[in-house]
Formats: C-alpha cells, structure tokens, sequence
C-alpha cells in the first residue's frame, strides 16, 4: 500500500492535509456521535481507551496540533489510519464514543504511520506528544490490533473506495457539522 510520498501527498500541502485532517476528524467524530450516551466502566469493551470526560480539544483540533503536527507524516498516513479506524469502528462500534474517538485516533494513526512509513517513531515519543502515559498506549494498541484481528492490510481497492476522495462533500460536510461536534461538559 506504498505511495510514493508525492507533494500532494507531503504535509508541505497545506491545504489537501488540511483537508484531508478536516474529513478524518468528521468522519471519525460522527462515527462517535452514534454512542454520545455510551459510557465506559473498568473492564467493559472499549474501557482501555476511555478518557474520565469528554476532552475539552474538538477531534479537529487534537488531529491538527497534538502529535501528529510534530510527527508531520503525510496525507497518505491520515487516509490509512482512516481505513483502519473505520475498521475498528465496523467491527466494534461501540468502542468508539465522544470519551474513546481521541484515543482511538491515536491508535490507528499510530498503526498507519507503522504500516505506510518508512520512518516510525517509537511508542513512547507518540505518547508523549498524543497525551498518554506509554503503558496505556501500548496497551490500548495491542488492544486496536486485536480487534482488528492483527489485520493491516489495506488492499489498493478499499484504500480507494474510502479515501478518494474521502466521502464528504462541501455540502454533506456543513450539514453534519452540528451533529458531529458534540457539546463540550
């Protein structure tokens, strides 16, 4: 699933990676917003990941300075770990909630940047910079992983048919603006 790391696919575009965050983060946060009541106790399914409140930074915002603005990877990690989130999210949708979508995207950015680039950043630096202790990080990847079933492929065709381009419209991205941002505690 190699793509050559092109300028249109280098964080040196601003604006497609801009875009590209943009579509992810609603994308994922809708996926989201379907168990906004969802509440996660010790030992239930998607406990590992839950934050103890909803988080005060929007998705977008999470996406756009947290780690990933210092990992700088490209265009082509984001619609990976959009692959492999949406994945997750197919297999088990109810670990995917307004106090999980945070950690999750850490997740499967984390698991994309291993699969698409040729540069990886050890486990600690990502839970340095995505605002988790190293334990629970790695704990929460083992986790992602097995939901996927150790899975990472990602065939050229569901590559395609999920990021190109990534489904929201102009038009479908101003009418789930406000069901996909959820209210901040």
């Amino acid at each position: 699933m190699s793509e050559p790391n092109s300028p249109a696919s280098s964080p040196k575009n601003s604006v497609e990676y801009s875009l590209v965050v943009e579509n992810v983060s609603r994308c994922v946060a809708f996926m989201a917003s379907k168990n906004a009541d969802l509440v996660h106790a010790p030992g239930d399914m998607g406990a590992e990941f839950a934050s103890s409140e909803v988080p005060a930074v929007t998705l977008y915002d999470y996406m756009c300075r947290g780690v990933f603005m210092k990992l700088k990877e490209s265009t082509k990690v984001w619609k990976a770990a959009y692959v492999l989130i949406k994945r997750f999210w197919s297999k088990a949708p109810k670990m995917v909630t307004p106090l999980t979508v945070h950690r999750v995207v850490l997740c499967g950015y984390m698991v994309a940047m291993k699969c698409t680039s040729d540069l990886i950043f050890p486990n600690k630096y990502v839970a340095k910079y995505g605002g988790v202790a190293l334990a629970n990080l790695n704990v929460m990847e083992r986790h992602f992983l097995s939901v996927l079933d150790w899975d990472v492929f990602i065939s050229k065709e569901e590559y395609s048919k999920l990021c190109t381009p990534l489904p929201l419209s102009t038009t479908a991205s101003r009418r789930l603006t406000a069901a996909v941002l959820y209210a901040r505690a």
